[in-house]
C-alpha cells in the first residue's frame, strides 16, 4: 500500500514546487516501487460498472492477475465509453458506480492480494456542459480563477477584436446563417443569463447583464412608473452590474471583490420571480426581444451585439484548425489542454487520485500521454513528491517510442504502458523474406510506391495544414516575436517562418524531444535531424531559417551575442510549446493517417510500430527483451485500448508475409470477382484499390465464420462463442450470418477512410463515397450476391487462421513469460477478433470464460489430466479454451515464481539443427531455478522439427524440466532440449525446473 506525503496541496514537495517552480533531478528510486505481477484492462462505462468489476474479480485472481487496470473513472462526459473525456477531476464518474462501490472492489482485490492500478488523464479536459471550470472560464475570461488552468494563447491572435477572448468551435454553420436562423437561444436559469445553441448552454458575462436588464428596466418604468418596487430593483440590480471590474482586471483583491459582487446579482435575480414579478416577466419580454425572430436578420442585432461582448466567440467548428486559440488534445475541439504545469492546476487535478492512493484503494497509476505536458520529467517528480511516500509510486506512461528510441532515463516511472512491446514481439512472427514479393504485387496492385517515410512525411505535412494548423500558427506568431528581437533574425519573414516551423515538424524523427533547462545530447540529436531533413527538402527556404529554429528550440545564444535573461526565457517557452506540437502532429500524421495509407502489410501498422520495417531478426528481439530487464516495471501487453486491431487479428495477417504469392492470387481473383460491385463516384471507382487491399486483410484477420467448433469440456459438438465474435459452427450446412459482422467492418472502413484522409475525412466527409464503400461490402458479404468470394474468402481465411493461432499462442506466452508487466486488455485471454476502437470496446462475456477456466482447472488436477487436455487442444485450437489455457497457466507460473519471471536473468536460447529460424527460446533464470520458454514462429513455412535443438547453459544440463501445460517431464539430451520432442504434444511451451 501507497501513502502519500501530507496533503495534496498542502504537502512540502507541493509546497516547494509553488516556491521555485521545478523539481530537483536527484529522484531516481523508481525501482523500489511495488511493480504489480501482471495486469488485466478494464474499460468502465454505464454498461460496465464497479460493481460488474467486482464479479469479475475472483475470475481474474485464478487467471493470475495481480493488478485490476482501471480504464479513467473520473467524472466524464455523459455516454463515455473510454472515460478520456473527464470534466470534472474531484468526482467519480456516477456512471461508473459510486465511492463505496470503489473501495468495496479495493476491498476485493486487497482481500486476495490484488490491487488497482488507475488510468490518470493530467494532460486534458473535456469542455461540455457539465464542466464548471469551462463554464467559469466562459462567463468571466481572463477574470476567472480557472483561466490560467487551460492552455490558452489569449492575445496571440492576429485579428484585435479577439484578443482577451476564446474562440469557440460549436457551431454546425457559419456564425451569421446560425444566429439568423434562431438557433441561439438567451435564457434565464439558476440565477444567470446564457444563451442555448445546439448541445451547448453558453454563459453569458454578468458584466453584460446589462444588455438584457436595462430593456426590461425601461418596460417596467414605462408600465408601472419610477416608484415602483420592480423599477427600483431592476435599477439597483444594473447599477451592480455597471460597476463590476473589467474582465482585464488583474488585481486579485478587485477580482475576488467582483465574484462576491457577481453571486449577490445571480442570488437577487433569482429572487426576481417571487419578490417582483413585474420585474420577472419583463427580463422574459426582453430575452424575447433580443432573441429575434427567423425571416428578419435585422431582429438579431442586438444578440449579435450580446455575443460580440462575451469572453468567447462563437463559431463554426471548421475555424478551429486555422484559428483556435486554447490548446487541445491533438485536433479535438472539446478536449482543452490543461496547464498542469502550474502548481495550483497540478494539485486541483490530482486530488481525487492521490486521495485514492492515501486510502489503500489505488496501488498506481497510468499516466495518459506525458508528451502533451509541458515538462514531463518535472511532472513525473512532481507525482512522486506529491505522493510517492517512503516508496515511489509505482507509475507508468503511455510514451510512444520511435524505433529505437529509449524513455529518457531521469524519467520518475517504472516504464511505459508498452507499445514498443508490442512493436517487437508482433515483428518476430512476420517473415522477413517476404518482404519483396508482398512489397511488389502491393505496388502493382494498389499503384503506390512511395517508401514508408514518405507517406509519414506527407501525412505529418498534411494534418500541420489542417487539423492542427492553428498550433502552427500560434507557433509561428511566437517564433516571429522572438526573430524580431535579433539584428540576425529580424529579417526572417512570418510566412516564411511558419513554411520552416511546418517543415521541421513533419520531419521530426520522433514524437518529442524534452529540452527544459537543460539540453541532452539525445536533444540535440534528433532536433539537428530535423532541421537537416528539412532544409533538404526545402533547399529554397534557406538554411538559415532552419538553423534559428534549432538554436531556439536548443536555447543557443544569438550569433549576436549572449542571450539575455528575458530572451532566453522567450527560448524557453518557445520550446516547451513547440515540443508540445511535434508530439500531437506525429500521433495525428502517423497513427491516424499514414498508418491507413501505407496498407502493405497491416499487422505492422500498429501504435508505436514502423512498418517499413518489415519484421525484426529473433536476435534483435532476444536484445530487446533482455534490455528490458533494467526497467522490469514497464507493461508488457500485446492490445490495448489503442492498438488499431487486436492481437489475433495481428497475428493472422502476419501469416500472409510467409505466403506472399498465395496471398497476391487470391487477392487478384477475389478483385476480379467483386469488381462489379465497385461504384463510380466523383470519375474514380470506390473503393480504390489501396482500400479494396486493406479490406481484404481486414476481412481475412477478423473472419468470424470458421469451420470448428469448441470440442470436450461441457460436451462435444458445436457451440456459439458470443456470436459472431469466435466461432460459429463446423457444419458445412451452417449459412452465412453477416448480422454482426457485416455492420463492424462497414464502421471499421468508414473510419480508416477518414482517418487516411484521401478520399474522405473527418473534417470534410464525402457522403457519397462513404456510401459507395458501405454498398461494397454489403455487396460482397452477402451470400446470395457474392457466394463465390464468400466461399474462397472463408477456406482462405480458414487455412491463415489455423498458422494466426499458432501465432498468437507464441506471442503470448512470450509476454507472460518476458521480462516487463504482463498486461491483458480485457477479453484477449481467449481468441478475440476486436479492430479499432470502438469495436475493442463491445461486452466481453465473463461468465463464459470463468466457466472455461473452471473446465480447465477441473481437468489438468492431474497430470494425465493436463496432457490429455492439453493435447485436446492442441488438436483444435480453434475452442476459445486454447488461448485461455496458455495465459492463465503461465501467468500462474508467473506469480508462483517473481524470483524468476519478474526478476531473474534474461538468457536467450540459439537453437541448432534443421530449423533454427523457426523456433525462438529463452530461460528466465534465479539461482538454481529457471523457465524456459520455447515457441514457434513462421509456421506457415515449418517443415518438421527434425534435429533441432535448444542447447542449454551449463548450470541447466542436467536439470530435470517439466512442461508446465502438458505436465510431461522433459529430460535434456545431450546438455540440449529436444523442439520436435517439447513441442510435439502442444504448440508452446513453458518448461520450469524441478
Amino acid at each position: 500500500m501507497q501513502t502519500c506525503a501530507g496533503e495534496v496541496g498542502s504537502g512540502t514537495a507541493t509546497a516547494d514546487l509553488k516556491r521555485n517552480g521545478s523539481m530537483s533531478s536527484s529522484y531516481t528510486p523508481v525501482r523500489a516501487a511495488h511493480v504489480p505481477g501482471a495486469t488485466y484492462r478494464l474499460q468502465f462505462h454505464a454498461g460496465f460498472r464497479l460493481r460488474d468489476a467486482r464479479a469479475v474479480v475472483p475470475y481474474l485472481h485464478a487467471l493470475g492477475v495481480t493488478h485490476l487496470y482501471a480504464s479513467p473513472i473520473l467524472k466524464a462526459r455523459p455516454g463515455s465509453t473510454h472515460g478520456y473525456d473527464v470534466i470534472d477531476h474531484s468526482a467519480l464518474n456516477p456512471e461508473v458506480g459510486t465511492e463505496d462501490d470503489l473501495a468495496a472492489l479495493g476491498a476485493d482485490l486487497r482481500e486476495r492480494g490484488m490491487g488497482l492500478l488507475l488510468d490518470a488523464v493530467p494532460n486534458h479536459m473535456c469542455v461540455g456542459t457539465g464542466n464548471s471550470w469551462w463554464a467559469d472560464l466562459l462567463e468571466h475570461g481572463q477574470a476567472s480563477r480557472f483561466a490560467g488552468h487551460f492552455d490558452i494563447a489569449w492575445n496571440d491572435s492576429p485579428r484585435p477584436q479577439m484578443h482577451g477572448r476564446l474562440l469557440l468551435p460549436v457551431l454546425g454553420d457559419q456564425y451569421g446563417a446560425v444566429l439568423e436562423s434562431g438557433q441561439f437561444v438567451p435564457a434565464f436559469e439558476n440565477g444567470g443569463f446564457a444563451v442555448r445553441v445546439h448541445d451547448n448552454q453558453l454563459p453569458l458575462d454578468p458584466r453584460t447583464y446589462d444588455r438584457i436588464l436595462a430593456p426590461a428596466a425601461i418596460l417596467v418604468r414605462e408600465k408601472f412608473g419610477p416608484e415602483h418596487p420592480s423599477v427600483i430593483e431592476l435599477a439597483s440590480v444594473l447599477h451592480a452590474v455597471k460597476n463590476l471590474p473589467p474582465r482585464t482586471e488583474t488585481d486579485a483583491a478587485r477580482v475576488a471583490e467582483m465574484r462576491v459582487e457577481v453571486i449577490a446579482i445571480c442570488r437577487r435575480l433569482t429572487e426576481l420571480a417571487e419578490r417582483f414579478p413585474e420585474a420577472a416577466d419583463a427580463i422574459s419580454a426582453a430575452l424575447v426581444t433580443i432573441a429575434g425572430k427567423a425571416g428578419d436578420p435585422a431582429s438579431f442585432a442586438a444578440l449579435d451585439e450580446l455575443l460580440e461582448a462575451q469572453a468567447y466567440r462563437p463559431c463554426f467548428w471548421r475555424v478551429a484548425s486555422d484559428e483556435i486559440n486554447y490548446r487541445r488534445f491533438f485536433d479535438v475541439n472539446d478536449l482543452a489542454a490543461l496547464s498542469t504545469e502550474h502548481a495550483e492546476v497540478f494539485d486541483a487535478v490530482h486530488a481525487t487520485w492521490f486521495r485514492w492512493v492515501r486510502a489503500g484503494i489505488a496501488d498506481g497509476l497510468r499516466i495518459d500521454h506525458p508528451d502533451g505536458l509541458f515538462d514531463p520529467k518535472e511532472y513525473l517528480d512532481r507525482l512522486q513528491s506529491a505522493c510517492g511516500g517512503e516508496k515511489p509510486l509505482y507509475v507508468v506512461v503511455e510514451k510512444i517510442l520511435g524505433d529505437g528510441e529509449t524513455l529518457p532515463p531521469d524519467w520518475a516511472c517504472a516504464g511505459t504502458t508498452g507499445y514498443e512491446f508490442i512493436h517487437a514481439v508482433n515483428g518476430l512472427f512476420v517473415d522477413r523474406s517476404g518482404e519483396g514479393p508482398l512489397t511488389a504485387f502491393y505496388q502493382q496492385f494498389t499503384g503506390l510506391d512511395d517508401p514508408w517515410p514518405e507517406v509519414v512525411y506527407r501525412g505529418k505535412r498534411q494534418v500541420s495544414q489542417s487539423s492542427l494548423a492553428s498550433e502552427l500558427n500560434a507557433l509561428a506568431h511566437q517564433l516571429d516575436r522572438i526573430a524580431r528581437r535579433d539584428r540576425r533574425s529580424r529579417d526572417f519573414t512570418l510566412n516564411g517562418i511558419r513554411k520552416a516551423l511546418r517543415e521541421v515538424v513533419a520531419c521530426f524523427p520522433v514524437y518529442r524531444s524534452y529540452v527544459t533547462d537543460t539540453v541532452t545530447d539525445t536533444d540535440k540529436a534528433v532536433i539537428g535531424k530535423a532541421t537537416r531533413w528539412a532544409y533538404r527538402r526545402n533547399p529554397l527556404l534557406g538554411k538559415t531559417v532552419f538553423d534559428f529554429i534549432r538554436d531556439t528550440v536548443l536555447l543557443k545564444d544569438s550569433p549576436s551575442g549572449p542571450a539575455s535573461s528575458e530572451y532566453r526565457a522567450l527560448q524557453r517557452s518557445f520550446a516547451g510549446k513547440f515540443q508540445q506540437v511535434t508530439s500531437p502532429v506525429a500521433a495525428k500524421g502517423v497513427e491516424d493517417t499514414a498508418f491507413y495509407v501505407y496498407n502493405r502489410l497491416t499487422s505492422l501498422n500498429e501504435v508505436g510500430g514502423e512498418p517499413g520495417k518489415f519484421g525484426w531478426k529473433p536476435d534483435a528481439v532476444h536484445a530487446f527483451l533482455a534490455a528490458r530487464i533494467t526497467m522490469p516495471g514497464g507493461l508488457s501487453p500485446l492490445s490495448t485500448h489503442d492498438t488499431k486491431r487486436g492481437e489475433d487479428v495481428r497475428a493472422r495477417i502476419s501469416v500472409l508475409s510467409e505466403i506472399p504469392e498465395e496471398w497476391a492470387e487470391r487477392v487478384t481473383h477475389w478483385s476480379g470477382l467483386n469488381h462489379a460491385h465497385r461504384t463510380e463516384v466523383d470519375g474514380t471507382l470506390a473503393p480504390g484499390a489501396n482500400e479494396e487491399y486493406l479490406l481484404y486483410q481486414t476481412l481475412v484477420g477478423a473472419w468470424p465464420f470458421l469451420g470448428e467448433g469448441v470440442k470436450g469440456g461441457a460436451g462435444e459438438g458445436v457451440k456459439k462463442i458470443e456470436g459472431a465474435e469466435v466461432f460459429i459452427s463446423p457444419s458445412p450446412a451452417h449459412p452465412f450470418t453477416p448480422s454482426d459482422f457485416t455492420p463492424r467492418i462497414r464502421e471499421y472502413m468508414r473510419k480508416a477512410l477518414a482517418e487516411a484522409k484521401v478520399h474522405t475525412s473527418w473534417i470534410n466527409p464525402n457522403p457519397e463515397y462513404e456510401a459507395a464503400i458501405a454498398t461494397f461490402i454489403d455487396r460482397v458479404l452477402d451470400a446470395d450476391v457474392s457466394g463465390a468470394f464468400l466461399r474462397d474468402l472463408g477456406a482462405f481465411a480458414e487455412r491463415v487462421a489455423g498458422f494466426g493461432r499458432i501465432n498468437s499462442l507464441a506471442q503470448t506466452l512470450i509476454r507472460c513469460a518476458a521480462p516487463g508487466v504482463p498486461d491483458t486488455y480485457q477479453g484477449t485471454e481467449s481468441w478475440d477478433f476486436s479492430l479499432v476502437d470502438p469495436d475493442n470496446r463491445r461486452p466481453v462475456d465473463y461468465d463464459s470464460r470463468a466457466e472455461w477456466l473452471r473446465d480447465i482447472d477441473a481437468r489438468s488436477a492431474t497430470s494425465d489430466g493436463r496432457n490429455r487436455l492439453a493435447r485436446e487442444l492442441a488438436a483444435s485450437l480453434s475452442d476459445p479454451r486454447t488461448k485461455l489455457f496458455v495465459t492463465a497457466l503461465a501467468l500462474r507460473a508467473r506469480r508462483e515464481w517473481p524470483d524468476v519471471f519478474a526478476r531473474g536473468k534474461y538468457v536467450p536460447l540459439a537453437a541448432i539443427g534443421d530449423q533454427t529460424d523457426r523456433v525462438f527460446a529463452f530461460l528466465r533464470t534465479d539461482g538454481s531455478r529457471a523457465a524456459a520458454v520455447i515457441v514457434p514462429r513462421l509456421p506457415a513455412r515449418h517443415s518438421a522439427w527434425g534435429d533441432t535443438a535448444l542447447p542449454l547453459p551449463e548450470e541447466f544440463t542436467a536439470a530435470r524440466w517439466e512442461n508446465v501445460f502438458t505436465g510431461a517431464a522433459v529430460e535434456p539430451s545431450g546438455g540440449s532440449l529436444p523442439v520436435g520432442a517439447v513441442l510435439g504434444a502442444f504448440p508452446v511451451a513453458l518448461l520450469r525446473t524441478v
